[in-house]
């Protein structure tokens, strides 16, 4: 019972963190995917109780390196700065050194290893900075529009663009910042990661598996934008605004699970 203490006493700490999270600060920054995180590090976490059942059986002394106890002083500071001068990025990122240095201090070095993946996952739900999110996401929408506009261009379709405006026949789309693609990216990443997580394949063919959902992902962008000035053409801005504007993203995702599945059974050696 006294080791659940620790985490009761985690679980307070934290909870003004994520309420904040939760209500408001995800949604801003365009980073609802962290909704899953937690509850997917947490099952992750479940699925190695038979190994960490093995570690405790194994009757050894839990040992914890002094570097692991630097890393959950490290982690405590971190909150403890975040918090105070209200940065959120930092005392939400340092939940990932005290719950890694919590979990040595505990049980011991072997079991922080043997749980070290679910609880680097735990980075994806960290909100990037503001600065940071403009830096990475403006370049991208400039790429997929200038992209899109080449590929309408060889089609010989009526299109011409100016930054991030596509016009087609009248119709004039501004690619904002939801086509950059990086939400369906970091999305599409997260769902990767744990994929090639769970999948028995050999450690080289996951990183593979991983690294093929960044181009997957921005080639399912691209198609998306594209479909949504084709749609504009044909049917008028109103339509490619409307329903589909909104549902066209599970294209993205449609294109990265069969992109991983294709990628996978090549990597099996089938056809």
């Amino acid at each position: 019972m006294t080791n659940f203490i620790p985490w009761i006493l985690l679980s307070i700490l934290y909870s003004p963190v994520m309420l904040q999270l939760y209500r408001a600060r995800w949604e801003y920054v365009d980073y609802t995917h962290a909704y899953f995180i937690l509850p997917v590090s947490l099952f992750l976490a479940w699925l190695r109780r038979k190994r960490l059942r093995e570690i405790v059986s194994s009757g050894a002394v839990p040992s914890c390196p002094p570097q692991y106890l630097a890393l959950l002083i490290l982690g405590i500071a971190m909150y403890i700065f975040g918090w105070r001068k209200d940065y959120l990025f930092v005392s939400t990122l340092s939940l990932i050194p005290v719950v890694f240095g919590l979990c040595a201090y505990l049980y011991g070095s072997r079991v922080a290893l043997a749980l070290r993946f679910p609880i680097l996952y735990l980075i994806l739900l960290v909100p990037p900075p503001l600065g940071v999110l403009d830096a990475v996401t403006l370049p991208m929408r400039y790429g997929v529009s200038q992209a899109a506009y080449l590929i309408l261009r060889s089609a010989n379709l009526p299109v011409t663009r100016e930054g991030l405006m596509l016009s087609i026949e009248g119709q004039q789309l501004f690619m904002g910042p939801a086509c950059s693609g990086f939400r369906s990216l970091i999305t599409s990443f997260s769902l990767g990661l744990a994929y090639a997580y769970l999948s028995k394949a050999q450690a080289i063919k996951k990183r593979i598996l991983v690294l093929a959902i960044i181009p997957l992902a921005l080639l399912g962008n691209l198609i998306r934008v594209i479909m949504l000035c084709l749609i504009a053409f044909y049917f008028g801005k109103e339509a490619a605004m409307g329903f589909f504007h909104n549902a066209s993203g599970i294209v993205i995702f449609i294109i990265v699970i069969l992109g991983l599945l294709g990628i996978e059974a090549l990597l099996r050696g089938e056809t």
